[in-house]
């Protein structure tokens, strides 16, 4: 076996020869033979004087392997074990003059994130009719989701474990304690520190939050624009109040196909766009936080009561009749799960749904009939920048009964003295959508995330 041509040098800064923590180091190989690094180790435990203990097996038999090629110069004593050790794929500690090597080490991370789990789905269906009446096709629209957090974690673990050149040694089972948010991972040092920036670029993004403002107007729109508001003729500069966005374009007006130059969006402004259209009212306001990749729900309306009867059969054939009592949710619900990146860009899932119940209920004993509209989109917008909705029309009929007082009310008697009237009417909703990226490191006050003028302390 040909001798390898080591150099070690000491360059000694006080008077103890033992004192390795004043010394640097240099090491080269010739670059034809390895050296192994089980000799380089006894080497420097002869030198400064160190107790080396090696904690399991696998780091025993990897401290057998050579090294090709290595040349260091004036490293420490610290840098000089990260180079041959650290690099090398071992763990190790260096208190006082021992030397503790392993090649394996156990963990513990932390996950701050609740224990629960998100499902929901959104179905829509139409069917279309050919001239004889025959059905051709049902067209379907379904938006499911089903957000486990602790369940994709454990998959994700797993697989970054697995991924492994090294087939020498097995993992054990990560332990993940859903409820402290404490994770138990016993590996390699190339495991762990894989496992290390996956869960540290995991927390920086799970603890994002975005303030989400919503406003929700109602435009009861006017004989002469019974087909919707025309959003081709937004202009964007009205007014002198606050700002709501940064900027606004064509691409952040749902349905719209108009080119717009950059603006300046007002609530005042809007309010008066809307107004040419028909009478105008703020049904809601709600501003609500959320963290990223978290849906937030925001409903308006009214939970309706009804009974049912059912039927069902006993074990000798009888029929069982039975009262229910259920509830049906009647209005507005909007569902929106923002997606926040490291450059301020927000993309959000936008679904915005709206619900009424038929004014003729054909059969009192089943559920009340209900007419629903909805939207489903994605759209990617900056920090502060403002997203509008429009589209959703509703049509709502009423009756009134005109007549002389208190006759009108007296059954039988209503019929001679009054007469009953139809009112019909078309309303479009219109969301107006903000989000705001919220800076954790960063005190921000109430003006500062609205852009709002200084109100005098607010």
């Amino acid at each position: 076996m040909k001798i390898v041509f080591l150099v070690l040098f000491f360059i000694v800064n006080n008077l103890f020869a033992h004192n390795c923590q004043n010394k640097l180091f240099s090491i080269s190989t010739d670059g034809k033979n390895g050296i192994v690094l089980q000799n380089l180790v006894a080497d420097l435990s002869d030198t400064c004087h160190l107790n080396v203990l090696v904690k399991d097996n696998i780091a025993k038999e990897k401290l057998k392997q050579e090294v090709k090629y290595l040349k260091l110069k004036n490293q420490t004593l610290d840098e000089f074990l990260n180079f041959i050790l650290k690099q090398n794929g071992f763990f190790y500690t260096l208190d006082n003059n021992t030397l503790l090597i392993s090649y394996i080490k156990t963990q513990n991370f932390k996950i701050d994130y609740i224990n629960s789990i998100i499902t929901g789905a959104t179905n829509f269906s139409a069917s279309t009719q050919e001239t004889g009446g025959t059905d051709d096709g049902t067209n379907t629209l379904k938006s499911t989701f089903n957000f486990d957090f602790w369940k994709d974690f454990e998959l994700n673990i797993n697989k970054i474990l697995t991924a492994q050149v090294d087939t020498s040694y097995s993992n054990p089972t990560p332990i993940i304690d859903k409820l402290t948010g404490m994770v138990t991972i016993t590996g390699t040092k190339f495991q762990l520190d894989r496992i290390k920036g996956y869960i540290s670029e995991l927390n920086k993004r799970l603890h994002k939050e975005v303030l989400i403002d919503v406003r929700i107007y109602s435009v009861r729109l006017s004989n002469s624009n019974q087909t919707g508001i025309n959003w081709s003729k937004l202009n964007l500069s009205f007014g002198s109040d606050s700002p709501i966005s940064k900027g606004i374009s064509a691409s952040n007006i749902i349905g719209s196909s108009s080119i717009f130059k950059q603006g300046t969006l007002t609530i005042s402004g809007l309010l008066n766009f809307l107004s040419s259209y028909g009478q105008v009212n703020s049904i809601s306001n709600p501003k609500i936080t959320t963290l990223n990749n978290q849906k937030a729900i925001i409903t308006v309306g009214q939970t309706i009561n009804y009974s049912y009867k059912t039927v069902t059969t006993d074990a000798n054939g009888n029929a069982i009749q039975s009262d229910n009592i259920d509830s049906k949710f009647v209005g507005i619900l909007l569902d929106i799960t923002p997606e926040m990146s490291d450059k301020n860009i927000v993309i959000m899932s936008i679904n915005p749904s709206i619900s009424s119940v038929s004014p003729t209920q054909l059969n009192p004993g089943l559920p009340p009939d209900t007419y629903e509209k909805k939207l489903n989109t994605i759209i990617r917008v900056r920090d502060g920048e403002t997203i509008i909705l429009g589209g959703l029309i509703t049509d709502e009929t009423a009756f009134t009964r005109n007549g002389i007082p208190i006759l009108k009310e007296i059954p039988v008697v209503k019929y001679l003295v009054s007469s009953k009237s139809k009112i019909s009417s078309r309303e479009e909703l219109v969301f107006v959508i903000t989000p705001h990226i919220i800076n954790l490191n960063k005190k921000t006050t109430i003006q500062q995330t609205f852009n709002l003028p200084n109100l005098g302390g607010l």
